[in-house]
């Protein structure tokens, strides 16, 4: 028996992971992650669960058992291998590809692909965190830093309804977004604080808030880099050569590369699709004229509904003259209140490959394999298994709501426990200065249980991993 507000998704499925009717209910919002109007007490279920692993000896031969045969033989068609391992406590799996004919095609499970061609540039399915090794000293020393990046809605609503998006589980508010002048004096504490970037990305569509374009603009003198992920339909073309020559980065989130495709997926006009394509073909043509250096870029989201939209999209990317197309796994919730089949990836491989092939000259078509295929890895992955066992990663990756909250991870928005400060309410300088920002990080380090509240391919996974590494040093290190 199970309890569950909702039935079933859009596809007919369940909208929620069962829920025992006995299952313990937390009475406040904590690290339990809530994307539904339940909020279950997961460390309790956690330790029900140990306790009866203990009780039933689990080993491996057991768990290679119980796994759905059909499952695995839609790994590559009985090409891949599969391989159990059993670490802390956690089971988990690990693939080998016979294909894989060079170091090239293999990932690096720690820090995902090395910059080893021009196809690698932007690192979609990395991090880059050697590149700021003082913040990661004064983490190893315990001192307080600026984070290095910072993910920030402008506002919480938006001018599409897109099939995929994971913010209308947040609570998304119309009219609701940042105000100017306190969007600004953040801007100036940013610089003050030695932020490094911040992308206007999060849980409202950035240019429904005009104050946009000013701020990147601030950014810039203060030198902090800037980049936004928009749907692009208001995007103000009298401030082009603005956002062109001050931001670092725009993608533009599309996951269609028809009119009809469009319609579907964002739920919006065929009209609102020609407009769109026309505006992208401007901006790369003003970018080029002016020699300005801002990355262009689309992204689609997988879901069903635009699988047989990524090849029609990557001729449209090169078509446009873009600089990339990158293809990304949807986040779902807790609860799978979007309702995506993460193993379904696993039967549009061919496809994404031959997107890939459309890469050309400066034109980049990439998948993010690591997430991509770690959401579909048979229902052993289903508790989100990871090669660390803490989150190191929120101090140096903040996210602030398009509200202007605070908080140390976006699936955490609105959760009391882990509310950190309001922009509007107090300097952002004065916050990352503050007691209650460090308590916070560090409650997040002590009591979140990354493989059991946390969403497979989370923000934080590739710094996680590299931090893990640091703090959980080999013998011997000095024999490199």
């Amino acid at each position: 028996m199970s309890n569950s507000t909702r039935n079933t998704n859009r596809y007919g499925n369940d909208v929620v992971t069962s829920i025992p009717e006995d299952a313990p209910l937390a009475k406040t919002p904590g690290h339990k992650l809530r994307t539904s109007n339940t909020i279950v007490d997961r460390k309790v279920m956690h330790e029900r669960e140990l306790a009866k692993d203990a009780q039933d000896k689990l080993d491996l031969s057991k768990v290679e058992q119980a796994v759905d045969s059909s499952s695995l033989d839609k790994l590559g068609n009985g090409q891949q291998v599969v391989k159990f391992y059993k670490e802390a406590g956690q089971v988990g799996i690990v693939r080998e590809d016979p294909t894989w004919k060079s170091d090239e095609q293999i990932p690096n499970l720690f820090t995902g692909p090395s910059y080893r061609n021009k196809a690698e540039r932007f690192r979609f399915d990395g991090h880059k965190m050697m590149h700021h090794l003082d913040r990661v000293a004064a983490w190893q020393k315990g001192e307080r830093f600026a984070p290095i990046h910072i993910d920030m809605g402008l506002t919480k609503f938006c001018n599409t309804a897109c099939l995929y998006c994971y913010a209308v589980v947040q609570n998304m508010t119309r009219g609701t977004m940042i105000e100017r002048e306190a969007l600004l004096r953040y801007i100036e504490d940013c610089g003050k604080l030695g932020v490094r970037s911040i992308g206007f990305i999060g849980d409202g569509e950035p240019t429904l808030n005009p104050a946009v374009y000013d701020a990147t603009v601030l950014a810039r003198k203060l030198g902090v880099d800037t980049s936004m992920a928009t749907n692009g339909l208001l995007f103000d073309m009298d401030r082009a050569h603005d956002m062109l020559r001050d931001m670092t980065w725009i993608r533009f989130n599309l996951s269609a590369g028809t009119r009809e495709g469009f319609k579907r997926v964002h739920q919006s006009t065929e009209k609102n699709f020609d407009e769109l394509v026309e505006k992208i073909r401007a901006l790369v043509k003003i970018k080029k004229e002016n020699g300005y250096k801002c990355t262009i870029g689309l992204q689609m989201v997988l879901i069903p509904e635009c699988y047989d939209q990524v090849i029609a999209e990557a001729k449209l990317g090169a078509e446009l003259g873009v600089d990339y197309f990158v293809i990304k796994q949807c986040s779902d919730s807790e609860y799978k209140e979007i309702g995506i089949d993460y193993k379904d990836y696993l039967s549009i491989g061919d496809v994404l490959r031959e997107a890939e092939s459309y890469s050309a000259g400066n034109y980049v078509v990439q998948a993010k394999w690591d997430k991509i295929n770690a959401g579909g890895e048979t229902n052993l992955y289903k508790d989100g298994f990871r090669k660390y066992d803490v989150c190191h990663g929120t101090p140096f990756l903040l996210q602030i709501s398009g509200n202007g909250k605070i908080y140390p991870c976006g699936p955490f928005f609105n959760k009391e426990r882990f509310y950190v400060g309001d922009i509007h309410e107090q300097s952002f300088f004065d916050i990352v200065m503050g007691d209650r920002y460090w308590e916070v990080h560090q409650d997040v380090a002590k009591s979140v249980d990354v493989h059991k509240d946390c969403a497979i391919g989370c923000r934080q996974d590739y710094v996680n991993k590299f931090l893990w590494d640091l703090k959980n040093a080999p013998e011997h290190v000095n024999f490199i």
